[in-house]
C-alpha cells in the first residue's frame, strides 16, 4: 500500500489540545470554551518553559542594526529573548564580538569611549537593549546579530502554534501535564505519569535540537 507522498501534516491547536485532553483521560466531547481558553493559557506558558531552558532554534533569525556615531545602547525588539551571537560588520569585513556579563560592562573605567564595537552587553528587560563598548566611531558600521525570539502568541484553538514537526509530542506531552493538574477528577497517579512523559518528551526534542557542526576548542 502506498503512503501519501506528504508531509503536510501540522496540527492547529485545537488537535493539540484534543490530544492533550485524552492524554489526561477526558473525552473531547466534553472540551468547552473554558478548558479550550486555559489550554491556551497553558500552551504560551509552556513556550515561556520552553524559552528558559535552552535554545528554541526555530525562533532564531539573523538580524541587522545600523550603528550611530556616539551611540552605546540600542533598543531590540520586544520579543527578544536573547541574543546568541554578532559580529561588526565594517567595510564588508566581519569582526567577532564578545558578549559581557553585567559585571564585566559594569567594570570599563570609560564606558564612552569610542572606537570599533567588539564587546557587547544585552539588558534582558520587557524592551530588550544593546550595550556596546567601544562606542561606535561612524554611522556605516553595521551590526549582524543573531537572536532567539518569543514564539507567537497562541490566540485561537483555529491557528497553528509556533513550532516545528520535530516538537508536536512535546507540546502534547507538556501541555497534557498542566493541564491534569487544572482538570477537575484526574488521579495523582496520571498526574505523575503525565509530568514524567513530558519531561521525557522535552528531553528527546532538546538534545536533537542541538548544534549538529564539530566543537572546535582553541586557545585563548
Amino acid at each position: 500500500m502506498a503512503t501519501s507522498d506528504t508531509v503536510t501534516w501540522r496540527p492547529e491547536v485545537e488537535e493539540i489540545i484534543t490530544e492533550a485532553c485524552e492524554r489526561c483521560g477526558v473525552d473531547p466531547a466534553h472540551i468547552d470554551r473554558k478548558t479550550a481558553l486555559s489550554a491556551r493559557r497553558s500552551i504560551n506558558l509552556l513556550f515561556s518553559e520552553w524559552s528558559v531552558r535552552g535554545i528554541n532554534y526555530w525562533t532564531t533569525t539573523e538580524s541587522t542594526l545600523t550603528l550611530t556615531a556616539s551611540t552605546r545602547v540600542y533598543t531590540l525588539p520586544v520579543g527578544t529573548v536573547d541574543v546568541l551571537d554578532a559580529v561588526l560588520r565594517r567595510s564588508s569585513s566581519d569582526t567577532q564580538m564578545t558578549r559581557l556579563a553585567l559585571t564585566d560592562y559594569n567594570a570599563l573605567p570609560n564606558k564612552t569611549s569610542e572606537g570599533l564595537p567588539i564587546n557587547f552587553f544585552f539588558d534582558r528587560q520587557y524592551t530588550p537593549q544593546l550595550y556596546l563598548w567601544p562606542v561606535p566611531e561612524n554611522s556605516t558600521d553595521t551590526l549582524i546579530y543573531w537572536q532567539m525570539a518569543q514564539p507567537d502568541d497562541v490566540a485561537s484553538s483555529q491557528q497553528n502554534a509556533d513550532m516545528p514537526y520535530r516538537w508536536t509530542d512535546a507540546m502534547c506531552a507538556g501541555l497534557a501535564a498542566k493541564l491534569a493538574m487544572k482538570i477537575p477528577g484526574v488521579s495523582d497517579t496520571r498526574i505523575t505519569m503525565l509530568a514524567a512523559q513530558a519531561e521525557t518528551s522535552f528531553n528527546l526534542a532538546a538534545t536533537e535540537e542541538g548544534e549538529k557542526a564539530a566543537l572546535k576548542i582553541i586557545p585563548a
